[in-house]
Protein backbone atom coordinates (compact mmCIF):
# COMPACT_ATOMS: atom_id res chain seq x y z
CA UNK A 1 0.00 0.00 0.00
CA UNK A 2 1.24 3.67 -0.77
CA UNK A 3 1.46 6.15 2.29
CA UNK A 4 -1.41 8.26 0.85
CA UNK A 5 -3.74 4.93 1.51
CA UNK A 6 -7.36 6.42 2.01
CA UNK A 7 -10.92 4.11 2.92
CA UNK A 8 -14.09 4.98 1.30
CA UNK A 9 -17.05 4.24 2.69
CA UNK A 10 -20.02 3.90 -0.48
CA UNK A 11 -23.07 4.43 0.14
CA UNK A 12 -25.58 2.01 -0.84
CA UNK A 13 -27.41 3.99 -3.04
CA UNK A 14 -24.38 4.85 -4.86
CA UNK A 15 -22.70 1.23 -5.02
CA UNK A 16 -26.38 0.24 -6.44
CA UNK A 17 -26.08 2.67 -8.99
CA UNK A 18 -22.48 1.89 -9.69
CA UNK A 19 -23.47 -1.88 -9.91
CA UNK A 20 -26.75 -1.18 -12.21
CA UNK A 21 -24.17 0.96 -14.79
CA UNK A 22 -21.97 -2.17 -15.20
CA UNK A 23 -24.71 -4.27 -15.25
CA UNK A 24 -22.62 -7.43 -13.29
CA UNK A 25 -23.06 -9.80 -11.10
CA UNK A 26 -22.83 -8.93 -7.13
CA UNK A 27 -19.12 -10.93 -6.94
CA UNK A 28 -17.94 -9.38 -10.70
CA UNK A 29 -18.78 -6.27 -9.65
CA UNK A 30 -17.30 -5.66 -6.01
CA UNK A 31 -13.94 -6.94 -7.79
CA UNK A 32 -14.17 -4.49 -10.74
CA UNK A 33 -14.55 -1.74 -8.30
CA UNK A 34 -11.49 -2.51 -6.05
CA UNK A 35 -9.65 -3.20 -9.69
CA UNK A 36 -10.40 0.62 -10.69
CA UNK A 37 -9.93 1.62 -7.00
CA UNK A 38 -6.13 1.35 -7.68
CA UNK A 39 -4.68 3.18 -4.37
CA UNK A 40 -8.18 2.73 -2.53
CA UNK A 41 -9.68 0.97 -0.29
CA UNK A 42 -13.31 -0.09 -1.03
CA UNK A 43 -14.62 -1.36 1.54
CA UNK A 44 -18.85 -2.05 1.41
CA UNK A 45 -21.13 -1.52 3.83
CA UNK A 46 -23.31 -4.44 4.89
CA UNK A 47 -26.55 -4.45 3.62
CA UNK A 48 -29.25 -4.35 6.45
CA UNK A 49 -32.71 -3.89 4.77
CA UNK A 50 -34.07 -0.99 3.02
CA UNK A 51 -33.47 2.83 3.24
CA UNK A 52 -35.66 4.37 4.76
CA UNK A 53 -35.36 7.36 2.57
CA UNK A 54 -35.07 5.01 -0.59
CA UNK A 55 -37.34 5.35 -3.59
CA UNK A 56 -38.53 2.13 -3.30
CA UNK A 57 -40.31 2.75 0.38
CA UNK A 58 -44.01 2.24 -0.53
CA UNK A 59 -44.48 5.57 1.88
CA UNK A 60 -42.01 7.10 -0.34
CA UNK A 61 -43.48 6.23 -3.63
CA UNK A 62 -46.95 7.23 -2.25
CA UNK A 63 -45.59 10.93 -1.20
CA UNK A 64 -43.60 11.59 -4.44
CA UNK A 65 -46.77 10.36 -6.80
CA UNK A 66 -48.91 12.69 -4.72
CA UNK A 67 -47.20 15.98 -5.56
CA UNK A 68 -46.95 14.74 -9.32
CA UNK A 69 -50.44 14.31 -9.48
CA UNK A 70 -51.76 17.09 -7.21
CA UNK A 71 -49.20 19.90 -6.69
CA UNK A 72 -50.89 21.83 -9.26
CA UNK A 73 -54.48 19.89 -9.24
CA UNK A 74 -57.66 22.60 -9.53
CA UNK A 75 -60.29 20.50 -8.07
CA UNK A 76 -64.24 20.76 -8.74
CA UNK A 77 -66.20 22.59 -6.20
CA UNK A 78 -68.29 20.24 -4.30
CA UNK A 79 -71.74 20.66 -2.84
CA UNK A 80 -71.14 20.35 1.18
CA UNK A 81 -73.79 18.48 3.09
CA UNK A 82 -73.57 20.35 6.45
CA UNK A 83 -75.23 22.90 5.85
CA UNK A 84 -79.20 23.87 6.46
CA UNK A 85 -81.35 21.13 6.60
CA UNK A 86 -79.17 18.48 6.78
CA UNK A 87 -80.57 14.96 7.81
CA UNK A 88 -76.70 13.38 8.21
CA UNK A 89 -76.05 10.88 10.99
CA UNK A 90 -72.81 10.39 11.65
CA UNK A 91 -71.03 7.41 13.25
CA UNK A 92 -67.34 7.47 15.41
CA UNK A 93 -66.31 4.35 13.90
CA UNK A 94 -63.66 3.81 16.27
CA UNK A 95 -62.45 4.30 20.07
CA UNK A 96 -59.28 4.58 21.94
CA UNK A 97 -58.97 1.05 22.06
CA UNK A 98 -59.68 -0.41 19.22
CA UNK A 99 -55.73 -0.05 17.82
CA UNK A 100 -53.76 -2.84 18.20
CA UNK A 101 -52.06 -1.99 21.23
CA UNK A 102 -55.21 -3.36 22.55
CA UNK A 103 -57.27 -5.11 20.53
CA UNK A 104 -55.68 -8.03 18.17
CA UNK A 105 -58.41 -8.91 15.02
CA UNK A 106 -56.59 -11.09 12.16
CA UNK A 107 -57.06 -7.65 9.68
CA UNK A 108 -56.80 -4.90 12.46
CA UNK A 109 -59.36 -2.66 12.90
CA UNK A 110 -59.48 -2.09 9.18
CA UNK A 111 -60.44 -5.30 8.94
CA UNK A 112 -63.72 -5.00 11.43
CA UNK A 113 -64.86 -1.73 9.77
CA UNK A 114 -65.14 -3.63 6.24
CA UNK A 115 -66.91 -6.58 8.07
CA UNK A 116 -69.40 -4.09 9.66
CA UNK A 117 -70.09 -1.73 6.99
CA UNK A 118 -73.40 -3.63 5.86
CA UNK A 119 -74.87 -2.86 9.30
CA UNK A 120 -73.40 0.56 9.29
CA UNK A 121 -75.42 1.54 5.94
CA UNK A 122 -78.58 -0.58 7.59
CA UNK A 123 -78.94 1.30 10.62
CA UNK A 124 -79.31 4.66 8.77
CA UNK A 125 -75.59 6.33 9.21
CA UNK A 126 -74.87 8.58 6.28
CA UNK A 127 -71.27 9.26 7.73
CA UNK A 128 -68.78 6.95 9.24
CA UNK A 129 -65.54 8.91 11.05
CA UNK A 130 -62.36 6.74 10.54
CA UNK A 131 -59.17 7.02 12.92
CA UNK A 132 -56.17 8.78 11.56
CA UNK A 133 -54.47 6.44 8.83
CA UNK A 134 -51.42 7.33 9.53
CA UNK A 135 -48.70 5.22 11.24
CA UNK A 136 -48.50 7.17 14.48
CA UNK A 137 -52.27 8.31 14.14
CA UNK A 138 -52.75 11.40 16.27
CA UNK A 139 -48.85 11.53 16.57
CA UNK A 140 -48.24 11.25 12.90
CA UNK A 141 -45.31 10.29 11.86
CA UNK A 142 -45.21 9.68 7.91
CA UNK A 143 -48.26 10.94 6.76
CA UNK A 144 -47.74 8.31 3.77
CA UNK A 145 -47.50 5.28 5.39
CA UNK A 146 -50.68 3.62 6.10
CA UNK A 147 -49.36 0.59 8.15
CA UNK A 148 -50.33 1.64 10.64
CA UNK A 149 -51.80 0.43 14.63
CA UNK A 150 -55.05 0.26 12.90
CA UNK A 151 -54.07 -2.23 9.97
CA UNK A 152 -52.30 -2.17 6.83
CA UNK A 153 -52.89 -0.27 3.89
CA UNK A 154 -55.17 -2.93 1.92
CA UNK A 155 -57.81 -3.44 4.69
CA UNK A 156 -58.24 0.39 4.71
CA UNK A 157 -59.07 0.14 1.15
CA UNK A 158 -61.74 -2.51 1.53
CA UNK A 159 -63.15 -0.66 4.69
CA UNK A 160 -63.70 2.09 2.43
CA UNK A 161 -64.72 0.68 -0.38
CA UNK A 162 -66.77 -1.86 1.73
CA UNK A 163 -68.71 1.98 3.25
CA UNK A 164 -69.61 3.22 0.02
CA UNK A 165 -71.43 -0.18 -1.11
CA UNK A 166 -73.07 0.23 1.86
CA UNK A 167 -74.05 3.60 1.18
CA UNK A 168 -72.27 5.68 3.73
CA UNK A 169 -69.75 8.54 2.96
CA UNK A 170 -66.36 8.13 4.61
CA UNK A 171 -64.43 11.14 6.60
CA UNK A 172 -61.05 10.80 7.60
CA UNK A 173 -59.76 12.09 10.74
CA UNK A 174 -57.09 14.80 9.52
CA UNK A 175 -53.97 15.47 11.95
CA UNK A 176 -52.30 18.70 10.99
CA UNK A 177 -51.60 20.61 13.83
CA UNK A 178 -48.52 18.66 14.94
CA UNK A 179 -46.20 16.23 13.26
CA UNK A 180 -43.56 13.42 14.98
CA UNK A 181 -40.22 12.97 13.23
CA UNK A 182 -39.74 9.05 11.98
CA UNK A 183 -37.44 8.22 14.70
CA UNK A 184 -36.29 11.32 16.51
CA UNK A 185 -37.66 14.42 17.29
CA UNK A 186 -37.62 16.76 14.42
CA UNK A 187 -36.16 14.36 11.35
CA UNK A 188 -39.64 14.07 9.02
CA UNK A 189 -40.04 11.95 6.02
CA UNK A 190 -42.75 11.42 3.26
CA UNK A 191 -42.84 14.27 3.21
CA UNK A 192 -39.64 15.46 3.58
CA UNK A 193 -39.48 18.80 5.51
CA UNK A 194 -36.80 21.00 7.23
CA UNK A 195 -36.74 21.69 10.81
CA UNK A 196 -38.34 25.37 9.98
CA UNK A 197 -41.55 23.81 9.69
CA UNK A 198 -41.62 23.64 13.43
CA UNK A 199 -42.90 26.90 15.47
CA UNK A 200 -40.52 29.03 17.06
CA UNK A 201 -41.85 28.03 20.46
CA UNK A 202 -41.98 24.45 20.23
CA UNK A 203 -40.27 22.58 23.18
CA UNK A 204 -38.07 21.15 20.83
CA UNK A 205 -34.55 22.81 21.29
CA UNK A 206 -33.91 23.11 18.25
CA UNK A 207 -29.79 23.33 16.78
CA UNK A 208 -27.40 25.84 18.23
CA UNK A 209 -25.88 28.84 16.21
CA UNK A 210 -28.14 28.22 13.14
CA UNK A 211 -31.08 31.25 12.60
CA UNK A 212 -33.80 31.17 14.58
CA UNK A 213 -32.31 27.29 16.36
CA UNK A 214 -33.16 25.87 12.74
CA UNK A 215 -36.91 26.23 13.38
CA UNK A 216 -39.51 28.91 12.37
CA UNK A 217 -39.51 32.71 12.93
CA UNK A 218 -42.86 32.13 13.41
CA UNK A 219 -44.64 31.37 16.98
CA UNK A 220 -47.79 28.83 17.56
CA UNK A 221 -51.12 30.56 16.44
CA UNK A 222 -52.80 28.40 19.11
CA UNK A 223 -52.39 26.06 21.74
CA UNK A 224 -49.31 23.73 22.19
CA UNK A 225 -49.40 19.80 21.69
CA UNK A 226 -46.22 19.04 23.90
CA UNK A 227 -45.76 15.67 22.55
CA UNK A 228 -45.41 16.17 19.20
CA UNK A 229 -43.69 19.43 17.09
CA UNK A 230 -45.98 21.88 16.41
CA UNK A 231 -46.32 22.55 12.21
CA UNK A 232 -45.78 26.67 11.24
CA UNK A 233 -49.18 26.61 8.68
CA UNK A 234 -47.68 30.23 8.17
CA UNK A 235 -45.17 28.49 6.36
CA UNK A 236 -45.63 27.92 2.17
CA UNK A 237 -44.28 23.85 2.43
CA UNK A 238 -46.57 22.82 4.84
CA UNK A 239 -49.34 24.47 3.26
CA UNK A 240 -48.70 23.14 0.33
CA UNK A 241 -47.83 19.57 1.40
CA UNK A 242 -51.28 19.70 3.39
CA UNK A 243 -52.97 20.59 0.16
CA UNK A 244 -51.78 17.62 -1.74
CA UNK A 245 -52.12 14.71 1.33
CA UNK A 246 -55.58 16.26 1.17
CA UNK A 247 -56.35 16.09 -1.95
CA UNK A 248 -54.58 12.51 -2.12
CA UNK A 249 -56.44 11.25 0.83
CA UNK A 250 -59.82 12.17 -1.26
CA UNK A 251 -59.03 11.39 -4.48
CA UNK A 252 -56.50 8.28 -4.52
CA UNK A 253 -57.75 6.89 -1.01
CA UNK A 254 -61.31 7.90 -1.82
CA UNK A 255 -62.56 9.73 1.34
CA UNK A 256 -64.95 12.30 1.51
CA UNK A 257 -64.49 14.71 3.96
CA UNK A 258 -62.87 15.68 7.25
CA UNK A 259 -62.44 15.53 10.92
CA UNK A 260 -59.61 18.13 11.93
CA UNK A 261 -57.84 17.19 15.25
CA UNK A 262 -56.75 19.75 17.47
CA UNK A 263 -58.02 22.84 15.41
CA UNK A 264 -57.64 25.01 18.42
CA UNK A 265 -53.78 24.76 17.71
CA UNK A 266 -53.57 26.64 14.74
CA UNK A 267 -55.82 29.63 12.95
CA UNK A 268 -59.38 28.88 11.34
CA UNK A 269 -58.89 30.61 8.25
CA UNK A 270 -56.21 27.62 7.16
CA UNK A 271 -59.12 25.30 7.00
CA UNK A 272 -60.76 27.51 5.31
CA UNK A 273 -57.99 27.17 2.80
CA UNK A 274 -58.00 23.17 2.94
CA UNK A 275 -61.51 23.19 2.77
CA UNK A 276 -61.25 25.63 -0.76
CA UNK A 277 -58.39 22.80 -2.09
CA UNK A 278 -59.99 19.59 -1.06
CA UNK A 279 -64.01 20.70 -1.68
CA UNK A 280 -64.67 18.12 0.86
CA UNK A 281 -68.20 16.66 1.14
CA UNK A 282 -68.30 16.95 5.26
CA UNK A 283 -65.92 19.19 7.33
CA UNK A 284 -65.71 19.08 10.91
CA UNK A 285 -63.24 20.59 13.23
CA UNK A 286 -62.52 19.32 17.10
CA UNK A 287 -62.94 22.75 18.73
CA UNK A 288 -62.42 21.20 22.44
CA UNK A 289 -64.17 23.58 24.17
CA UNK A 290 -67.28 24.41 26.50
CA UNK A 291 -67.36 27.82 25.77
CA UNK A 292 -69.84 28.09 22.48
CA UNK A 293 -68.86 31.87 21.51
CA UNK A 294 -65.18 29.99 21.63
CA UNK A 295 -66.95 27.68 19.06
CA UNK A 296 -68.57 30.05 17.32
CA UNK A 297 -65.90 31.91 16.50
CA UNK A 298 -63.64 29.30 14.98
CA UNK A 299 -66.56 28.20 12.75
CA UNK A 300 -66.92 31.69 11.52
CA UNK A 301 -63.45 32.11 10.84
CA UNK A 302 -63.18 28.57 8.71
CA UNK A 303 -65.44 31.00 5.90
CA UNK A 304 -64.80 34.43 5.22
CA UNK A 305 -67.80 34.51 2.55
CA UNK A 306 -70.92 36.40 3.78
CA UNK A 307 -73.53 33.71 3.73
CA UNK A 308 -70.43 31.13 5.17
CA UNK A 309 -71.95 28.13 3.60
CA UNK A 310 -68.76 26.49 3.30
CA UNK A 311 -67.85 27.06 6.88
CA UNK A 312 -66.32 23.68 8.15
CA UNK A 313 -68.73 22.54 11.04
CA UNK A 314 -67.74 21.66 15.10
CA UNK A 315 -68.65 18.99 17.39
CA UNK A 316 -70.84 20.67 20.30
CA UNK A 317 -68.73 20.39 22.90
CA UNK A 318 -70.77 23.21 24.99
CA UNK A 319 -74.01 21.25 24.59
CA UNK A 320 -71.88 17.76 25.23
CA UNK A 321 -71.00 19.18 28.70
CA UNK A 322 -73.96 20.92 29.28
CA UNK A 323 -76.58 17.89 28.79
CA UNK A 324 -74.19 15.38 30.68
CA UNK A 325 -74.27 17.61 33.21
CA UNK A 326 -77.81 18.28 33.56
CA UNK A 327 -78.49 14.38 33.31
CA UNK A 328 -76.22 13.66 36.13
CA UNK A 329 -77.27 16.12 38.58
CA UNK A 330 -80.92 16.13 37.24
CA UNK A 331 -81.14 19.81 36.92
CA UNK A 332 -82.19 20.52 33.51
CA UNK A 333 -82.63 24.71 33.30
CA UNK A 334 -79.10 25.17 32.06
CA UNK A 335 -80.22 23.65 29.14
CA UNK A 336 -82.67 26.61 28.70
CA UNK A 337 -81.23 29.66 27.18
CA UNK A 338 -84.19 32.09 27.12
CA UNK A 339 -86.12 29.64 25.43
CA UNK A 340 -83.11 28.36 22.94
CA UNK A 341 -80.91 25.06 23.80
CA UNK A 342 -77.72 26.10 25.61
CA UNK A 343 -75.14 24.97 22.93
CA UNK A 344 -74.11 25.36 19.73
CA UNK A 345 -77.55 23.66 18.55
CA UNK A 346 -79.22 26.76 19.77
CA UNK A 347 -76.80 29.57 17.92
CA UNK A 348 -75.44 27.74 14.79
CA UNK A 349 -77.75 24.26 14.45
CA UNK A 350 -76.46 23.80 11.06
CA UNK A 351 -72.67 23.43 11.70
CA UNK A 352 -73.08 21.95 15.30
CA UNK A 353 -71.68 18.23 15.24
CA UNK A 354 -73.95 16.95 18.50
CA UNK A 355 -72.28 14.05 20.72
CA UNK A 356 -72.60 12.44 24.24
CA UNK A 357 -69.26 11.07 24.06
CA UNK A 358 -66.12 10.50 22.11
CA UNK A 359 -62.68 8.88 22.20
CA UNK A 360 -61.80 11.50 23.90
CA UNK A 361 -64.49 12.13 26.48
CA UNK A 362 -65.11 8.40 27.53
CA UNK A 363 -63.33 6.52 30.10
CA UNK A 364 -59.61 5.73 29.76
CA UNK A 365 -60.01 2.48 30.71
CA UNK A 366 -59.72 -0.52 28.19
CA UNK A 367 -62.23 -2.38 30.57
CA UNK A 368 -64.75 1.17 29.89
CA UNK A 369 -67.24 -1.34 27.76
CA UNK A 370 -67.74 -4.42 29.77
CA UNK A 371 -67.20 -2.52 32.88
CA UNK A 372 -69.42 0.45 32.50
CA UNK A 373 -72.07 0.67 34.98
CA UNK A 374 -76.34 0.62 34.46
CA UNK A 375 -76.86 4.28 35.13
CA UNK A 376 -73.77 5.41 33.20
CA UNK A 377 -75.56 3.66 30.25
CA UNK A 378 -78.93 4.93 31.46
CA UNK A 379 -77.28 8.80 31.19
CA UNK A 380 -75.77 8.32 27.62
CA UNK A 381 -79.45 6.60 26.06
CA UNK A 382 -81.20 9.91 27.69
CA UNK A 383 -78.29 12.41 25.91
CA UNK A 384 -78.77 10.29 22.60
CA UNK A 385 -82.75 10.77 23.22
CA UNK A 386 -82.07 14.54 23.44
CA UNK A 387 -79.51 14.82 20.40
CA UNK A 388 -81.21 12.51 18.16
CA UNK A 389 -84.33 14.48 18.68
CA UNK A 390 -82.88 18.15 18.40
CA UNK A 391 -81.42 19.78 15.76
CA UNK A 392 -78.00 19.94 15.07
CA UNK A 393 -76.12 16.64 13.55
CA UNK A 394 -75.94 13.65 16.27
CA UNK A 395 -72.86 11.65 16.16
CA UNK A 396 -73.42 8.31 18.17
CA UNK A 397 -69.84 6.32 19.38
CA UNK A 398 -69.18 2.97 18.16
CA UNK A 399 -68.75 0.96 21.29
CA UNK A 400 -72.50 2.45 22.76
CA UNK A 401 -74.03 1.39 19.34
CA UNK A 402 -72.20 -2.13 18.78
CA UNK A 403 -70.93 -3.06 22.23
CA UNK A 404 -72.97 -2.83 24.82
CA UNK A 405 -75.51 -5.40 23.97
CA UNK A 406 -78.09 -5.60 21.81
CA UNK A 407 -80.78 -4.53 23.85
CA UNK A 408 -79.06 -1.22 23.84
CA UNK A 409 -78.31 -0.90 20.37
CA UNK A 410 -82.23 -1.65 19.71
CA UNK A 411 -82.74 1.56 21.60
CA UNK A 412 -80.26 3.61 19.51
CA UNK A 413 -81.40 2.24 16.51
CA UNK A 414 -85.34 2.77 17.52
CA UNK A 415 -84.37 6.39 18.44
CA UNK A 416 -82.42 6.50 14.92
CA UNK A 417 -85.24 5.45 13.11
CA UNK A 418 -87.50 8.16 14.58
CA UNK A 419 -85.63 10.64 13.86
CA UNK A 420 -85.13 9.15 10.26
CA UNK A 421 -89.03 9.04 10.12
CA UNK A 422 -90.34 12.55 11.78
CA UNK A 423 -87.61 14.34 9.37
CA UNK A 424 -85.64 15.59 11.67
CA UNK A 425 -82.80 18.12 10.62
CA UNK A 426 -80.08 20.27 11.54
CA UNK A 427 -82.30 22.91 11.94
CA UNK A 428 -85.35 21.80 12.43
CA UNK A 429 -87.63 23.96 14.18
CA UNK A 430 -88.15 23.89 18.39
CA UNK A 431 -89.41 25.12 21.29
CA UNK A 432 -88.68 23.98 24.92
CA UNK A 433 -91.99 23.65 27.17
CA UNK A 434 -89.98 22.79 30.39
CA UNK A 435 -86.28 22.72 31.82
CA UNK A 436 -86.74 22.86 35.65
CA UNK A 437 -85.23 20.09 38.27
CA UNK A 438 -85.72 16.75 36.83
CA UNK A 439 -87.81 17.43 33.99
CA UNK A 440 -87.10 18.52 30.08
CA UNK A 441 -89.24 18.75 27.54
CA UNK A 442 -89.32 20.00 24.16
CA UNK A 443 -91.39 19.69 20.99
CA UNK A 444 -89.69 19.75 17.93
CA UNK A 445 -91.20 19.48 14.08
CA UNK A 446 -89.62 17.34 11.67
CA UNK A 447 -90.57 17.50 8.21
CA UNK A 448 -93.28 14.90 8.55
CA UNK A 449 -93.88 14.34 11.80
CA UNK A 450 -93.77 17.08 15.19
CA UNK A 451 -92.21 15.54 17.62
CA UNK A 452 -92.13 15.91 21.68
CA UNK A 453 -89.31 14.78 24.46
CA UNK A 454 -88.70 14.24 28.09
CA UNK A 455 -85.93 13.52 30.17
CA UNK A 456 -86.17 13.77 33.52
CA UNK A 457 -87.78 11.64 36.69
CA UNK A 458 -90.90 13.28 36.33
CA UNK A 459 -92.75 10.89 35.80
CA UNK A 460 -95.94 12.48 35.18
CA UNK A 461 -95.44 14.99 32.52
CA UNK A 462 -96.79 13.86 29.04
CA UNK A 463 -97.60 15.77 26.18
CA UNK A 464 -101.20 15.14 26.55
CA UNK A 465 -103.74 13.33 23.65
CA UNK A 466 -103.27 13.06 20.32
CA UNK A 467 -99.70 12.01 20.69
CA UNK A 468 -97.98 8.32 20.12
CA UNK A 469 -95.36 7.28 22.52
CA UNK A 470 -93.20 6.08 20.02
CA UNK A 471 -89.57 5.59 22.22
CA UNK A 472 -89.17 5.28 25.71
CA UNK A 473 -87.11 4.05 28.59
CA UNK A 474 -85.36 4.94 32.35
CA UNK A 475 -86.04 8.39 32.63
CA UNK A 476 -86.87 9.15 28.96
CA UNK A 477 -89.48 9.24 26.05
CA UNK A 478 -90.21 10.05 22.93
CA UNK A 479 -93.84 10.81 21.72
CA UNK A 480 -94.92 11.50 17.68
CA UNK A 481 -97.92 13.15 16.13
CA UNK A 482 -98.68 13.85 12.14
CA UNK A 483 -97.65 17.57 11.45
CA UNK A 484 -100.75 19.53 12.25
CA UNK A 485 -102.40 21.00 8.64
CA UNK A 486 -101.92 24.61 8.86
Amino acid sequence: MHSNFKKFWLLPSVFLSLFQAQSLQAGSALDSLKLKSGDFDLIIPEATGKLENSPLSPARAEWLNAVKLYGNYAPKPQQRVDTNNSKLILLQGFHWYADNYWFHPPNGWWGVLADKAPEVGRAGFDLVWFPPVSVGSYYPKEWYNLDSQWGKKDYLVKAIGAMHSAGVKVVADVVLNHRNGTKDWADFTNPDWPTHTITQNDEWPGLANTPYNSKSPSYDEGQNDSGCRDLDHQNPLVQKEAKIFMLWLKNTMKFDGWRFDMVKGFSPNHIEDYNKASTPLFSVGEVYDGNRQVVANWIDGTDRSQDKMNASSAFDFPTKFTLLSAIENERYEALNDNGRPSGMIGWWPAKAVTFVENHDTSPRDPEFIASATTEYKTQRLMGYAYILTHPGIPSVFWSHFFDWGPAYRANLQNLINLRKAAGITSTSRMAILAATNELYAAVIDGEKQRVVVKLGRNWGWNPGTGWTLSASGDRFAVWTQPLPLY
